[in-house]
């Protein structure tokens, strides 16, 4: 089998029936990624959302420095950063501090977001948000390079203006695209970005044909992918540990995308809170069958970052650290 990095990722969500103040939830969960380092994980990825009742990362890149100073190997990527919201500049700037800080362990995954309530919130219009983040993107790469530089765009404007420092990554930080809609991935594949894949198989299939299509070897790009993985002695152990956790994302994503999709009707959303299907999308079981579950994952598509999740909202930080460290010991190994 192919080598595959393996990452770890993280929401600090903290729902409020939770009874946990946020300021230990962070300082659990920035342990848990200490721990994830020296277990041998590759790579710590963050998500972010914005005005949610429990939380959900807002501000990534201050959460992707405190990570890079806390460790000294591994990778440091979102999945994904919504670019709408931020000014290009700023980011451009925070950016190239985080990759300073961690020596050019930076992957900036970026996506368009999608909820309505982020776009009303920020007064963008969620009609710009395609616009905003291709013109975002060139803006980054012209920031990039140290030199002054102007910009002209349909929401940007920029006269005579330098961005320092460097980043230490050369020539820039891996940049990589969030979507699921096949004109969106195949637009990834055409601009020569890595791939932060939310759906499948069949989303993967679309990004490396258009790849090809575009004369790009699909050697020369990331492919990352996600999926809950939940260590216990059976696989019902785990659902009655984290079945709560799951059900609570899954109903809010549910909600999210099916809004964003205009429909009531749940169940033609990706995520969705249908126990049955989140038990079959999720991993959840001794060390065994997890390792055969990843195995057929791995198998499915040219995958070449899986994420794990096992820090859930609302999850006792303990029972994630405790199934991170059999993943460590038990998992990982094989896959190494």
């Amino acid at each position: 089998m192919r080598k595959v990095r393996f990452g770890y990722q993280l929401d600090f969500r903290n729902p409020p029936e939770s009874g946990r103040s946020f300021a230990t939830l962070y300082r659990e969960s920035l342990e848990q990624v200490e721990l994830a380092e020296a277990l041998g994980f590759d790579s710590i990825w963050l998500t972010e959302h914005h005005f949610t009742d429990d939380g959900y990362l807002p501000a990534m890149l201050p959460a992707a420095a405190a990570i890079a100073a806390r460790t000294k190997r591994v990778t440091i990527g979102t999945f994904v950063l919504l670019a709408p919201f931020q000014h290009p500049l700023k980011l451009a700037e925070d950016a190239a501090v985080v990759d300073v800080i961690s020596n050019g362990r930076l992957r900036l995954g970026l996506g368009q977001g999608y909820r309505q309530e982020e776009f009303d919130g920020f007064g963008v219009p969620r009609a710009e948000r395609l616009g905003r983040t291709l013109e975002t993107i060139e803006i980054l790469k012209l920031a990039w390079t140290g030199q002054r530089f102007s910009f002209e765009g349909k929401y940007f404007h920029f006269h005579d203006v330098r961005v320092l420092p460097t980043p230490a990554s050369r020539p820039y930080p891996e940049l990589l695209w969030g979507a699921g809609a096949p004109r969106a991935i195949r637009r990834a594949a055409k601009m020569g970005l890595s791939f932060a894949c939310v759906g499948g198989r069949k989303e993967m299939g679309i990004y490396t044909e258009a790849l090809k299509q575009a004369g790009r070897n699909p050697a020369d790009f990331s492919l990352v992918n996600s999926r809950v993985v939940y260590i216990a002695a059976t696989a019902q152990a785990a659902w009655q540990e984290v079945g709560d956790a799951l059900m609570y994302q899954a109903e809010h994503y549910g909600k999210w995308l099916s809004a964003a999709a205009s429909t009531t009707d749940m169940s033609k959303v990706l995520i969705r809170p249908d126990p049955e299907r989140l038990k079959h999308t999720s991993i959840l079981g001794p060390p065994q069958e997890v390792r055969a579950r990843l195995t057929e994952v791995l198998e499915s598509g040219p995958i070449t970052d899986l994420i794990t999740v096992a820090q859930l909202p609302g999850l006792d930080p303990a029972r994630a650290r405790r199934s991170l460290e059999r993943f460590g010991g038990e998992v990982l190994p094989a896959f190494k």
